[in-house]
């Protein structure tokens, strides 16, 4: 894994195409689209691809945005062309897209409710819900359909960003994902319905958080059959702070239970500091070597997806829930015009995108997740806290941390 000091999954570099509409100028189709086009024939990772088939790809599409009556319809066209093109990390987000995933990869504080919406059959679904932010704190749930905002069909609110998710992997796979466009202090009126048919109304208060602040606020203790479970849900691998932070949770705030449930579920991050995390489970410098599952879903990427499949190749952790995601080559960000930025791999990572790009990991337990209506029912968690305190009853709780591990903790606390 030395190849990961080099080279993060999130992002690589930024190409600055300076395009806008004009104030007053009317809506003239293809622009976006050519620029979307001419940045994959120069950038895209696979040569013989971006040479020999994306060019017969575009001129097939082309029609379809030079038809567009708007940069809406345009859009559709450019997620037309990248759902052709056999790779992860490829989309169009909105400049608030790509900087609220950078925030949150940079572990920064930006306006939000604390929630981003799936695009599922029945219809927009709460999900992403932070632990600690707006939304939980405002009483909404995972699962629950929001009917109306401000008033609203969602699929016609202004606040409603563009779809973040992989053009080319199967939506029900990974749905549509929608951020809500918001500035610090607003107040957003939702319709939802936690069981079909009886809507209520929550207001939601747009505030200064992160999904960094969620993985702090996830902390938490479990207890069944009197094993005590530690629980966090690390929601990116940031970029910096994640070995830190986990040290810091093992050695103090469970130093005395008896084993841990990391949630790796929704999104991806970072690679560099990968082999650092394995650390502190595996090897001579290992700070926790009790009982570990780790949580997984259809949405566990990149980052992500190899931390899942190095925690089970290295057994260091049994892995329940679903497959992860396969999604493991790098993000570039070029911005495109128009408010457009066009997410897409311009370079492989180093073993790891060959061993895994399409290979998603399989959970050692199978539980699928819940889907609408949940009301905030968690059956991945509720069977990993199970499977937790099955493996301290066959591995026994006399493998407490070593004496390396009891002088740390205790030098931290001195």
């Amino acid at each position: 894994m030395e190849h990961m000091k080099r080279r993060s999954l999130y992002p690589a570099f930024l190409v600055i195409l300076a395009l806008t509409l004009p104030a007053g100028q009317e809506y003239a189709p293809g622009p976006l689209f050519d620029n979307v086009v001419r940045t994959l024939e120069k950038g895209y990772y696979d040569v013989e691809f971006r040479t020999g088939i994306l060019p017969k790809i575009a001129a097939e599409i082309r029609p379809l945005a030079l038809q567009a009556r708007s940069l809406a319809e345009e859009r559709r066209a450019v997620h037309e062309i990248l759902s052709r093109i056999p790779a992860s990390h490829l989309g169009l987000l909105s400049t608030f897209g790509r900087n609220m995933l950078m925030g949150d990869l940079q572990s920064k504080d930006a306006p939000t409710l604390g929630f981003q919406l799936l695009k599922l059959e029945a219809g927009y679904i709460i999900g992403f819900l932070l632990e600690g932010g707006p939304a939980e704190q405002a009483g909404l749930k995972n699962g629950d359909r929001v009917v109306a905002i401000d008033g609203l069909p969602p699929g016609t609110s202004p606040r409603l960003d563009w779809r973040s998710d992989d053009a080319f992997i199967d939506d029900r796979l990974d749905p549509p994902v929608h951020a809500l466009v918001v500035k610090e202090g607003e107040t957003i009126s939702l319709e939802i319905e936690r069981e079909p048919g009886r809507a209520m109304k929550i207001d939601v208060a747009a505030a200064l958080y992160s999904a960094w602040r969620g993985t702090g606020a996830s902390v938490r203790t479990y207890e069944r059959n009197g094993v005590k479970i530690g629980y966090l849900h690390l929601w990116y691998v940031y970029i910096s702070g994640v070995p830190e932070f986990l040290t810091r949770v093992l050695t103090a705030d469970f130093f005395e239970h008896d084993a841990l449930v990391l949630d790796l579920r929704g999104r991806g991050g970072s690679a560099t500091v990968i082999p650092r995390i394995l650390g502190l489970f595996e090897g001579s410098g290992a700070i926790w070597t009790k009982p570990v599952v780790a949580l997984a879903d259809r949405q566990t990427r990149s980052g992500k997806d190899i931390l899942a499949y190095e925690m089970k190749r290295q057994g260091i952790a049994r892995l329940v829930g679903e497959p992860t995601a396969g999604a493991v080559i790098p993000a570039t960000f070029a911005d495109v015009g128009f408010d457009s930025v066009l997410m897409f791999p311009s370079f492989k990572l180093p073993k790891y995108t060959d061993l895994l790009e399409f290979k998603p990991t399989s959970p050692d337990v199978l539980v699928e997740r819940a889907g609408a209506f949940a009301a905030g029912t968690d059956p991945i968690l509720d069977r990993g806290i199970i499977e937790a305190e099955s493996m301290v009853g066959k591995k026994g709780r006399g493998d407490r941390p070593s004496a390396d591990f009891r002088t740390f903790r205790s030098k931290r606390n001195q």
